[in-house]
Order: structure tokens, then sequence, then C-alpha cells
């Protein structure tokens, strides 16, 4: 067995399985470690109770993304994404414009559909909800590309990685006033208060909401969530825009496809692998 590499990546999870599988493909010698006996890190699907598996961590795929399904081939290696539909919402009985039973709030990926569902509850937020799409996707396509920009070193005196930050400022100026005033907002409000400046309805603002406060410990009311409710509207699968979707299999099918990936590009991946130490001296 080869004892030296080129690089050796620390952890199994999916980004670094990304990493693993684009410096094979480069050329290099790659060698995987990982602890657990399972590839994927917080994604994994695993058996939590005899005969059924669950994606434990990790549960939709939106922000993967697809210049690296392609260079990396995933669906060759088994990635399946199934379109996640939309979100129903159960009320309690009477909570709703609906008589007798418990009514619902449903918003599913046909526009037409969920627009006329919110018309049931209330005509101006049907018509608020247009506007407030339109915009969202206006904001989350000139912030969407910050994401891939290299935070620079603060502390360096190189100014060459400050660059891409310049371009970035001149991009905002050139923004219409308004988007300019809710770029400030998604980056200081609280879902909640951004939320109740576009709707009156309490069951579709708690519903979305909920989308400012996945993967953070954060609570609807706390400043800055607002941000995190473009994510719903910067989702990509498949170059279609504003889609998010259940990978078959659960979420640990993304990282073993990204693994197989890795593995036909040359990679080394080692599971139940812990890393004792590290050694720079010398390297």
């Amino acid at each position: 067995m080869a004892q030296s590499y080129d690089a050796v990546v620390i952890g199994g999870g999916h980004n670094g399985l990304v990493s693993a599988a684009y410096l094979a493909r480069a050329g290099l010698k790659v060698l995987v470690l990982e602890k657990r006996h399972v590839l994927g890190g917080a994604a994994v699907t695993e058996e939590i109770f005899p005969g059924f598996r669950f994606s434990v961590f990790s549960y939709v795929v939106s922000l993967l993304r697809p210049e690296i399904i392609r260079d990396l081939q995933l669906p060759k290696h088994g990635l399946d994404i199934l379109p996640l539909d939309g979100t129903f919402t159960p009320l309690r009985r009477g909570d709703g414009p609906a008589s007798g039973g418990g009514d619902y709030l449903w918003r599913v990926n046909d526009h037409g559909r969920t627009i006329r569902e919110l018309r049931r509850w209330s005509a101006s937020d049907a018509e608020a909800y247009e506007e407030y799409g339109r915009l969202m996707v206006e904001m989350a396509r000139f912030i969407k590309p910050i994401l891939a920009i290299t935070p620079p070193d603060l502390s360096s005196l190189d100014l060459r990685p400050m660059v891409p930050l310049a371009g970035l400022a001149r991009r905002f100026q050139q923004l219409p006033e308004r988007q300019r005033a809710v770029f400030v907002q998604l980056m200081t409000m609280s879902a909640s208060d951004f939320l109740d400046q576009w709707f009156e309805t309490d069951p579709l603002k708690a519903t979305m909401a909920a989308s400012g406060i996945i993967g953070t410990y954060q609570g609807v009311k706390s400043p800055g969530t607002a941000y995190v409710l473009l994510h719903h509207y910067m989702g990509e699968i498949d170059g279609a825009f504003r889609a998010w979707g259940i990978p078959k299999g659960g979420t640990g099918s993304v990282s073993t496809a990204i693994g197989q990936a890795a593995l036909s590009l040359g990679a080394e991946i080692r599971t139940e692998a812990p890393v004792a130490r590290v050694i720079v001296e010398g390297g």
C-alpha cells in the first residue's frame, strides 16, 4: 500500500470528497481518511430503526453547484434528485377560512395553483406573493455569485484578493434603489419582520419564516435570518433556478455518488481511519 501522497484529505464529508475528486481529476495522488464507518459527514443516510433509513442531518439538495454535478458526472455514479413539490401546512379546526373541519395552506411548484390557494386566504397576499417572488429572484441573481468569491484575508497587505469585492461594489451601485434597500433589509432584519412587510396571513408567514432558520441556531425574530429566506430562491437543480429536491436514497446518496466519482478518478478512500495527529515538519 502506497505511503506517499500528493494530498491527504482529513474527513470524508461531502466537501472533502469533492476536494479529493477534483484533486484526483487534476492528476494528483489523493488519500481520504474518514473516522466513521460511513462517508458523508452531515450528508449521510443511516438506519435508525431496523429496516428504515433516514437522512439524519442534511435532508434536501439545492445549493450543490451544477458545475460540480457535471464535472464529476454524479448522475453516472448514482445521483438522482427528485423535485420537491412544495409545502403543506395543516391547521387546527377553525383556524382557516374553510368552514367545518381543519383547514390547510398548500404551496406547490405549480405557480397558478399556489396563487389560487393564497387567494383563498387573502387576495392582497396573493398579489404580494407574486411581487415578492419576482423581487427575491432578482436579489438571488445578484447575491448568488458572491458565494463563489474567496473571502479575502483582511490581515494581508496584498490587495489583489480585494479586486472581486470592488466589482461587487460596482454591481451593488448599479442596482435600482429599491433593490439596494431590500439588500440591506435582508442582511439585517429578522425573517419575521421582513415577511410582516409583505403579508398579512399568519399561516403563510409562519410557513415561509421557517425557511429563514433552517440550518441555524436562531429564531424567526433573530436579526439576519431574513437573508436565509433568500436561499429558497437561490436553489438550482440541473440548471432549473429556484429548484429544490430530495435525493433518492437519502442525502447519503449524494456523498456516495461523490465518493464513487473520486474513486473512479483515482483517489483512495479509507473509512474507520481516524487521524491521531498531523506532522508538518518537512512537509
